[in-house]
């Protein structure tokens, strides 16, 4: 692509008119030696006074269209317009998107948008499907029309002696029992139904009694130990595993609450039967890691990965861990989530 640069050509131009003139004059000089041609040179090559006007004028346009646009790039300065009802628009908005993001802190899966619309309108938590009354299923999630035809169901004396039973109702899809599964509480006294009475039924769950609940070591266990947590389903169990190969392993148990799908309520069943090792917790050498090495972790974006390795090579090798919190982009808070994954060797 051509890059006009109207000076240089200007310089280039008055330097060729220069050389004419000169030219010109050198054969005039040599012309008057000669008389007689001279006189028939002159004669022809004179002009008039508007001749030369005109002449004048257009070697000035001239000129001046090889210089202005140089002159007007010095010269403009684009004026900013100072408008505080723009400004105040302009902060508004950014306050908006601000509280969307800290409404949403990212765990929406887009890439099944179905499932995870279904999962937030479900608001599931500790029940026994033959107690639960036609509040208690739209307290749920499930709509009036639904509830009731739950309910019906009872009434026709319809039981639920396992969970899976469960998906024999038209309301509750495979993705809705996944998502209910780890709080169905099911009595053994309903497993045999019959003979017991409507108010024997309420005196007798009265007090839920929670399942034994089996521990799991998060760092070590697979996906059949994680599953026979109270609270973890299939599904859960994968997405706890993947993020613990991305992060490394898990530091805390609180961690499980940045697991996409696993909110307070499911943090809250979970969180009893699992703890932590941080002894087998896989470290990152920081004045090893390559800039695409650092980013991988989850706690580091490339403008951090970027300012570790800069400040590696501009001041040398880190002695301490505690040395990241002289980078401005790494904060105290982000610093101690760091730091059980950092090590450091001379």
């Amino acid at each position: 692509m051509l890059h006009y640069n109207g000076w240089s050509f200007g310089k280039v131009f008055v330097k060729t008119i220069l050389q004419v003139i000169g030219n010109y004059i050198r054969i005039i000089i040599q012309l008057k030696r000669s008389a007689p041609i001279w006189h028939h040179l002159t004669e022809y090559l004179s002009f008039g006074k508007s001749e030369r006007i005109a002449i004048v004028s257009v070697i000035f346009l001239i000129l001046v269209l090889i210089f202005f646009p140089t002159l007007y790039n010095r010269l403009y300065r684009p004026v900013q317009l100072n408008d505080p009802l723009f400004e105040k628009e302009i902060a508004a908005f950014l306050h908006q998107e601000v509280s969307t993001v800290e409404a949403d802190p990212g765990n929406f899966d887009y890439s099944n948008p179905d499932h995870e619309v279904l999962h937030r309108n479900i608001r599931p938590f500790l029940f026994d499907p033959n107690t639960l009354d036609k509040q208690g299923w739209i307290k749920m999630g499930f709509s009036e029309k639904q509830a009731s035809g739950i309910i019906k169901y009872h009434e026709k004396g319809g039981r639920f002696r396992k969970k899976e039973d469960l998906k024999k109702l038209y309301a509750v899809s495979a993705e809705v029992f996944n998502i209910l599964e780890p709080f169905i509480v099911i009595e053994e006294n309903n497993q045999l139904p019959g003979k017991t009475t409507l108010s024997e039924q309420k005196g007798n769950f009265t007090t839920k009694t929670l399942p034994e609940r089996y521990k799991a070591e998060l760092n070590s266990a697979d996906s059949l130990e994680l599953v026979k947590v109270y609270g973890i389903g299939p599904a859960t169990a994968r997405r706890i595993l993947k993020y613990r190969k991305k992060l490394g392993g898990f530091a805390s148990v609180d961690q499980l609450r940045e697991v996409s799908g696993i909110d307070s309520t499911r943090f809250v069943m979970i969180s009893e039967g699992v703890f932590t090792d941080p002894d087998v917790i896989e470290k990152i050498e920081i004045n090893r890691a390559s800039i695409s090495q650092l980013r991988q972790h989850p706690y580091i974006d490339y403008y951090i990965a970027k300012a570790i390795v800069d400040s590696r090579i501009r001041k040398g090798a880190f002695i301490s861990p505690e040395e990241l919190l002289e980078i401005p982009l790494i904060h105290k808070e982000l610093f101690e989530k760091l730091k059980p994954y950092i090590s450091v060797s001379q």
